[in-house]
């Protein structure tokens, strides 16, 4: 029920995105003295949106092997969530590394923005935890593929 809800909402949010996008993308890309952007800003809003979409159909596909106990579920329970354990390491090592920038920029009489630094750790520690669990589950309660052996 987690992926199909998490799925939808993904998919959801990346295409009311894209289309709210597409009617206000015009205003947000010209500027008052009449120039447009490059094609940067599309891009990124492209990779987004594009990255945004696939998540929610995947998540979707992955809820529906759920469902039906797919024999490729182990392996694409245990790459997706390898990718999301990847993810909520990174957040926890950019966050020791904000954290310790912030205590230089603090010495040196700034760190107005010091607090922030431990945001990091609130994306990174709970990705972390879901991966771990979500990992540990897939290795102990999806079922290992069979491989048939051929007697001669």
């Amino acid at each position: 029920m987690v992926h199909l809800a998490c799925g939808l909402v993904f998919l959801l949010g990346g295409v009311s995105s894209a289309v709210l996008g597409v009617r206000g993308l015009p205003q947000l890309l010209s500027s008052p003295q009449g120039n447009h952007s490059s094609g940067n800003v599309r891009f990124l809003l492209a990779a987004c949106l594009v990255s945004e979409i696939g998540l929610g159909a995947g998540m979707l596909v992955l809820a529906r092997w759920l469902w039906s106990g797919d024999r490729r579920l182990r392996k694409a329970l245990l790459a997706i969530h390898g990718i999301v354990l990847a993810i909520g390491a990174f957040f926890i090592k950019w966050g020791f590394e904000a954290v310790t920038a912030a205590e230089r920029s603090t010495t040196q009489g700034g760190g107005l923005l010091s607090p922030s630094a431990f945001l990091l750790f609130f994306l990174g520690v709970p990705l972390l935890i879901f991966a771990v669990a979500s990992i540990t589950a897939a290795l102990k309660l999806a079922p290992r593929p069979r491989v048939s052996t051929a007697t001669r």
